[in-house]
């Protein structure tokens, strides 16, 4: 069912100068974002869950005068540099992306992605030195230009023929950028708000660069207290095509991090047990078609991961003929919050989903003991980032990468009818007050590249709802309380120690004190006793002169008699 386009109202606009970009934008009445040739009734649909979703962003790619590259058109940075992402054998240039007729489909123009065997020279990531790569291909991306956070978003595509392509569409979060490793490290794609010290990441894992364990100030960081951050990934269509075109298959995914324990992940190319080692994650659905890619749940536990080891929940359809010779459409509709989920649906056709019960905690332990030893990841969320989209065409590593051309489907095509977005409630902007990254950028603008231009809100107000507004205010609150539960904890701490310490202080007076009086009585009683020494010494003394005295007084006596004996004699 489609309604007719209406504008959403209880909605917030900042006000911008919107020239010159405006004019060069066309515009669609009361959609900034819009292009003028979308289809009337591409103006709303109606989502899986039976509500109905506006427009809010269209590219229909029907104006060949076109230049993606930066500074040249509001919606898309075609960039310039050498990818080493996974491996990458690919110089991304400006000039590969072109809008024209596509000659295998009558009365289409779309967006041409060009992929070439062209040895090929360009800066890498951090700009500081010039990477030649075999192959030549475009990426275009709308960072930092529009961003959109939940809704339904669907791309109209024709695939390259050939193996060893690898044909993306895709969003990714702003607060990094695709391709622009030094942004991601910590943060790709990380989808994660607890401080919990339960988490265990391999030791390979780069943590969290932005926790909800760090205190930050808005307007010194950039970033909301106690909030954990990441460049979430949400792939809307990843493909291979054969070179025989035939035996094809296409895959939708979710990168997520902090990844569960190993003993839930299926061995490569094993399907996800039914319970027990391997089961992988709960509340996955697939179509009548659909299937969990077996190819790849990330990387094995212990691999060298520079910018993150995410589990891949991915799941797709195969054998299928006609990915290369017609277009499919491609579509996700992303529900954020903890009712949310992620859905795809190709050619209209239910693909898999997965539902907010799907990042809750995973769990193992050694045995049912107390105490016993545990291995647990926390609760992790549906992405609520702002996110950007993506379109580019890699040589793949995953499916045969260079050793799988075989040099006879020269150039390779990607080719994109339109892109659209619909949403329930407006919620389109780069720097939301709930998920704020502007400064954030500005700050780190070193680890981005070379600044997209213009910025998004340079060509369109942003529009956020009441509800990223209110969500602020509680993570501010909340962070109030945090920080007022640790300055009490710190207070009785302090008074504890205050305590201890005057404690401290009043028994060593007190001990002070008594030594005092101790050694007083005992010098007391030393000069008692010296004195009571002395006067028995002065005793002894006299005695002693007494004794000599009376010595003497004898001899004298003695010697008077003896002289008159002598004397009586004669």
């Amino acid at each position: 069912r489609r309604l007719p386009y209406r504008r959403a109202s209880g909605k917030s606009r900042a006000h911008v100068m919107l020239a010159p970009w405006l004019l060069s934008l066309g515009a669609k009445d009361g959609c900034c974002w819009c292009d003028p040739d979308t289809p009337k009734d591409a103006e709303a649909v109606t989502g899986s869950d039976g509500d109905d979703y506006t427009l809010v962003f269209s590219d229909e790619f029907n104006d060949p005068s076109r230049s993606f590259a930066n500074g040249e058109d509001p919606k898309w940075t075609a960039l310039h540099v050498a990818d080493t992402a996974n491996e990458g054998k690919t110089v991304y240039l400006p000039e590969q992306a072109t809008v024209a007729l596509d000659a295998e489909e009558p009365g289409v123009s779309a967006l041409r992605i060009a992929t070439v065997y062209e040895r090929t020279t360009g800066p890498d990531p951090s700009g500081t030195r010039q990477i030649t790569m075999p192959f030549r291909s475009a990426m275009l991306q709308s960072w930092n230009k529009f961003c959109f956070t939940g809704g339904v978003v669907e791309f109209r595509a024709r695939m390259p023929h050939g193996s060893g392509y690898w044909p993306a569409l895709w969003l990714f979060g702003n607060l990094g950028r695709a391709v622009y490793q030094d942004s991601n490290t910590g943060l790709w794609p990380w989808s994660y708000s607890e401080c919990d010290p339960d988490l265990k990441l391999p030791p390979t894992d780069p943590p969290q660069r932005i926790s909800a364990c760090q205190d930050h100030d808005l307007r010194e960081d950039g970033l909301l207290p106690f909030q954990g951050r990441g460049a979430t990934e949400l792939d809307v269509l990843e493909g291979a095509v054969t070179n025989a075109g035939s035996g094809s298959y296409a895959v939708g995914s979710v990168q997520l991090s902090p990844g569960v324990p190993a003993y839930f992940r299926p061995p490569l190319f094993g399907f996800p047990t039914a319970e027990g080692p391997g089961a992988w994650y709960r509340k996955l659905t697939f179509g009548k078609r659909g299937k969990p890619n077996n190819g790849w749940y990330g990387p094995p536990y212990g691999s060298q991961c520079l910018t993150g080891c995410p589990d891949a929940l991915s799941g797709g359809i195969t054998e299928i003929d006609d990915f290369h010779s017609r277009y499919w459409t491609y579509r996700m509709e992303w529900r954020t919050g903890s009712d949310g989920g992620v859905a795809w649906y190709y050619d209209d056709e239910f693909v898999w989903s997965m539902e907010a019960a799907s990042f809750g905690e995973y769990k193992i332990c050694n045995s049912s003991a107390p105490g016993a030893p545990c291995l647990r990841t926390p609760k992790r969320q549906v992405p609520a980032e702002p996110m950007s989209l993506v379109m580019n065409t890699a040589i793949g590593t995953w499916n045969g990468g260079p050793t799988a051309l075989d040099g006879k489907h020269w150039p390779a095509s990607l080719w994109v009818d339109y892109v659209r977005v619909w949403q329930k409630e407006e919620h389109t902007g780069c720097d939301p007050p709930d998920y704020p990254t502007a400064a954030y950028i500005e700050k780190h603008a070193d680890l981005y590249g070379e600044p997209a231009k213009p910025l998004g809100s340079e060509t369109c107000p942003p529009v956020y709802p009441a509800s990223a507004h209110e969500h602020a205010k509680a993570i501010l609150h909340a962070a109030d309380g945090i920080r007022s539960e640790f300055h009490l904890k710190d207070s009785r701490v302090a008074a504890d120690m205050q305590a201890a310490e005057a404690n401290a202080q009043k028994a060593q007076a007190e001990y002070r004190a008594a030594w005092k009086e101790e050694v007083k009585a005992a010098e007391a009683a030393a000069a008692e006793a010296e004195a009571e020494a002395k006067k028995l010494q002065d005793t002894a003394k006299t005695k002693a002169r007494d004794a000599r005295h009376a010595i003497d007084g004898r001899r004298l006596i003695d010697g008077d008699e003896a002289q008159r004996e002598q004397r009586g004699q004669r």
